[in-house]
C-alpha cells in the first residue's frame, strides 16, 4: 500500500514538470508608453532666461457681424512649447468644447455668456495654477485698441494666448467671450510686429 501511493505521488509530479515544459515561456510586459502630459523641465531651460528678442501685435475676437472685439487690460500670456504645454494647448484651446453659442432670447445670450466665460476661466486656470510652469511664462496686458508687446524674449516657438471676456454691454459685439491665439517661432535677436491673435474663426488664423 506504502508503495502504491509512492508511485502515485512520483507519477504526478513527472506529469506536473512535463506539463510545465510544455508552456511557452512568458514574456516581460512591455513598458508603458511615456506619460505625454508629464512635465520636463529640460524642455523648458532655454526659455527661463531674459533674450534679445521681441513680439507685439493686436489681441482680438471676430463678431459676428465681422467686427474686431478688444478689451483693454486683457492678459496676454507668452506660452513656451513643450510636449506639457502642447498636450493643454491642443485639448483645452484648439479643441476647446466650451460652450460658445448664444441663446435667441437676450436672457439667453447673457447665461451662455456667463457658462462660456466659467468654462474659459477654467480652461486657463488650468495651466496658469501650475506652478512648475510659471517660471516661464510671461505675461503682458493690452491696451484700449487690443495691442500688446513682450520685450526680452528668448529664441524658441510659443503658443500666444489670451482670454477676453467681454464687456457686458447691450450690444451683441460687446459681449464677445473667447479665447484669442497664435503660434509664434522667434529666432534670437528677431523683433516679431503686427502679430494677429484671434479666435481663428476668420481667415486670419
Amino acid at each position: 500500500m506504502i508503495r502504491r501511493h509512492s508511485d502515485v505521488r512520483c507519477w504526478l509530479a513527472c506529469f506536473l514538470l512535463m506539463s510545465c515544459s510544455l508552456v511557452a515561456p512568458v514574456q516581460a510586459a512591455a513598458p508603458p508608453p511615456p506619460n505625454p502630459l508629464a512635465f520636463n523641465e529640460k524642455e523648458l531651460f532655454a526659455y527661463k532666461a531674459k533674450g534679445h528678442g521681441s513680439a507685439a501685435g493686436q489681441v482680438f475676437l471676430r463678431a459676428v457681424s465681422g467686427k474686431a472685439v478688444t478689451q483693454a487690460g486683457a492678459s496676454i500670456v507668452l506660452i513656451p512649447i513643450s510636449s506639457y504645454t502642447r498636450a493643454w494647448f491642443d485639448k483645452q484651446v484648439r479643441e476647446n468644447s466650451c460652450p460658445l453659442k448664444g441663446g435667441t432670447s437676450s436672457s439667453e445670450a447673457h447665461g451662455a455668456q456667463n457658462s462660456s466665460l466659467e468654462c474659459l476661466r477654467a480652461v486657463m486656470d488650468q495651466l496658469l495654477a501650475d506652478k512648475r510652469l510659471l517660471p516661464y511664462l510671461r505675461v503682458t496686458r493690452a491696451n484700449p485698441t487690443g495691442h500688446f508687446w513682450f520685450t526680452k524674449v528668448p529664441a524658441g516657438r510659443y503658443y500666444v494666448v489670451s482670454l477676453l471676456e467681454g464687456s457686458g454691454g447691450a450690444h451683441q459685439d460687446e459681449r464677445a467671450v473667447g479665447i484669442a491665439w497664435l503660434t509664434l517661432e522667434l529666432d534670437a535677436d528677431e523683433k516679431a510686429t503686427n502679430l494677429v491673435v484671434t479666435d481663428c474663426k476668420s481667415s486670419l488664423c
